[in-house]
């Protein structure tokens, strides 16, 4: 059976009816409450029906749409496919059907089945690699399948990954710390610094103390980090305890990350935190100098293999077993089901190592690989600015980029070379011909040959669990920067695929969207902004937005005096005016639940304006 959440969801659905099939609609439904009407995770993860009759391929785990970071609807999917139909369900959900609403629900079904097959197909090199390694781990997620990989690889080298707990239950082994890690105690003692900036980092990071707290209303660790004689910075909600107000002896007070340290170097300011590195140039473009990147291979599981870093209930073995499967991946062919199972299961060492769930956790270790991590990066920084007129381009969590003065190529080389030998890691290298960078996360870097690496807000395709509206105008702010194109005359050239124009507005629960005419709509819509339609707003609660407003009012003169940032309209009144900006400045949309790919009318205006927001000079 193909589903999509069918594990939480379809199944234990069609198990409780196959227990009763006698029951009426009132049981089935309350079943159907019970599963996704509470918001305890915890409870809802007891209807699942772990040995089901018949096989389950769940696509929703199988792409890690149960990650909040990743979750994802079908429906969304259907945005992201290009589906001809972005279906809502046409009845309220809780309503006793009519026979008219019951075919209407059959075919609301029958749409959302077809929309799963197709999404189905679309997964078969997942599906394949994952029979291909292990059947019986058809569900899981890269991270999940790596992770499985890894521990049988432990467990055949004599390893234990798993106990019993007081019930008899199979459980992960774990290491807690419930005083907390200090930083300082799991700094390497060879990382040693001259630039003053890095040595007050270094500094201050060695007297953070971090901690995991179970929370059990959440049923999740919460994570939070200290500095004597400052205040604590907790990530989330989190009660103040005696200890800590007797620990630290002041106020304390909460922020929604840790505190980050940022300093100036190579010409960029760098920020550190617990879980990274990250800093560039901003808003630059970058030719006719000497730019080389570099990576550190296989970054966190390298750092943890050469430095003997393991999780502490498992031992120095998962070393050995760490350092074996690396060998193993690089002398595998690329594209075999080994060399991706030896590549999952390297990574998902570390990206499992903060969850209490899985057997790698142990704070100490996971911290070690992303503190130790940013210094190493750090070092490599610190060493290749001894050479004068080197500037940074940018730097993150495995590598860095830079600008390479006239005729010290060589000297870098060295350089680099020499740090690869003293720290065991291995680097890579690419030249780049020209760089368009926004900031860290948003840029364009050109190689040798022409071939372009795109991140951030250029990239043209994204992955299925992110918004992949308007690629047009993605595709046309490169054109212009990298290729010297005009932006609306490209617009024209491609606007024969009409998919490229559609955005998608996601609407939450408690939200709706409102058009001119007064017809209202819910959850995803998909449209785009055309000459023809009509303007809308969106509803959330008390608050009333028009989506794609494009003006404002502006206070000129005395206060009370107000005007439209976009023409002369001119009022006394705040609200006048406003009205005026609503009426006249928002942009008009065209609804296209159902769409084919025919031609649309769109505004030229609007997305070569979307366009040039991208664009950097």
């Amino acid at each position: 059976m193909v589903g999509f959440n069918n594990l939480s969801y379809d199944w234990p659905m069609i198990q409780h009816f196959l227990d009763k099939p006698d029951c009426d609609a009132a049981y089935m439904y309350q079943k159907n409450c019970e599963i996704i009407g509470g918001p305890d995770e915890r409870e809802k993860k007891e209807h699942i029906i772990w040995n089901p009759a018949i096989e389950q391929i769940d696509l929703f785990l199988i792409h890690h749409f149960n990650n909040k970071a990743k979750s994802t609807s079908l429906k969304k999917l259907q945005f992201n496919m290009r589906s001809r139909h972005v279906m809502q369900s046409p009845i309220e959900f809780g309503t006793c059907l009519s026979y008219d609403e019951i075919d209407q629900t059959i075919r609301y079904n029958c749409h959302d089945v077809t929309e799963t097959e197709k999404f189905w197909l679309i997964s078969q090199p997942a599906i394949e690699l994952r029979r291909a390694i292990n059947p019986r781990w058809i569900n899981q997620s890269d991270t999940g399948l790596g992770r499985k990989y890894f521990e049988t690889q432990l467990e055949a080298s004599g390893i234990e990954c798993f106990e019993r707990d007081e019930s008899g239950r199979r459980r992960p082994k774990v290491t807690l710390r419930p005083g907390g890690v200090l930083l300082g105690d799991i700094i390497l003692p060879y990382l040693q610094f001259r630039t003053p900036a890095i040595q007050a980092a270094v500094e201050r990071l060695s007297h953070v103390l971090v901690r995991d707290d179970w929370d059990a209303a959440e049923g999740k660790m919460v994570r939070s980090a200290a500095e004597p004689d400052a205040p604590i910075y907790a990530r989330g909600p989190k009660k103040v305890r005696a200890e800590d107000l007797e620990a630290y002896g002041h106020h304390i007070w909460f922020m929604e990350d840790f505190s980050t340290h940022s300093f100036e170097l190579g010409g960029i300011e760098v920020t550190m935190g617990l879980g990274g590195i990250h800093g560039s140039m901003e808003r630059a473009v970058l030719a006719d100098c000497d730019m080389m990147d570099l990576d550190v291979t296989s970054f966190y599981p390298s750092v943890a293999i050469v430095n003997g870093l393991f999780p502490a209930h498992l031992g120095v073995g998962v070393c050995r077993v760490y350092d074996v499967l690396l060998a193993m991946r690089l002398q595998s062919p690329k594209g075999t089901a080994e060399n991706a199972a030896l590549k999952l299961a390297l990574v998902s060492v570390f990206g499992s190592s903060g969850s209490v769930f899985t057997c790698f956790y142990d704070l100490a270790f996971m911290l070690s690989i992303t503190v130790n991590g940013q210094l190493l990066i750090l070092s490599l920084a610190e060493l290749l600015l001894t050479v004068e007129g080197l500037q940074l381009i940018q730097i993150n969590t495995d590598g860095l980029t830079i600008i390479i003065p006239d005729g010290q190529r060589g000297q870098v080389g060295k350089l680099y070379k020499a740090w690869s030998e003293a720290t065991r890691l291995n680097l890579e290298s690419k030249d780049y011909k020209r760089v368009w960078i926004r900031d860290v996360n948003n840029y364009i870097a050109e190689d040798m040959k022409g071939d372009r690496k795109r991140k951030g807000c250029y990239e043209a395709e994204k992955q299925w669990h992110q918004n992949q509206s308007m690629t047009i105008i993605r595709r046309a702010a490169e054109a212009a920067m990298c290729d010297g194109a005009d932006i609306e005359d490209f617009i024209r050239a491609h606007d024969d695929d009409g998919w490229e124009f559609l955005l998608r507005l996601d609407l939450p629960k408690t939200a709706h969207l409102v058009l001119a005419d007064g017809s209202k709509l819910h959850g995803v819509v998909r449209y785009y902004v055309g000459t023809e339609g009509q303007t809308a707003i969106k509803v959330m609660g008390k608050t009333h937005t028009h989506i794609h407003k494009g003006a404002e009012a502006e206070v000129i003169g005395k206060r009370g005096n107000w005007k439209c940032s976009k023409c002369d309209y001119f009022a006394n009144i705040k609200a006048n005016v406003q009205k005026h900006v609503d009426d006249a400045h928002s942009s008009k949309i065209v609804i296209c639940q159902e769409y084919n790919g025919e031609p649309i009318h769109y505004d030229m205006k609007f997305y070569a304006n979307e366009a040039r927001k991208l664009v950097l000079t």
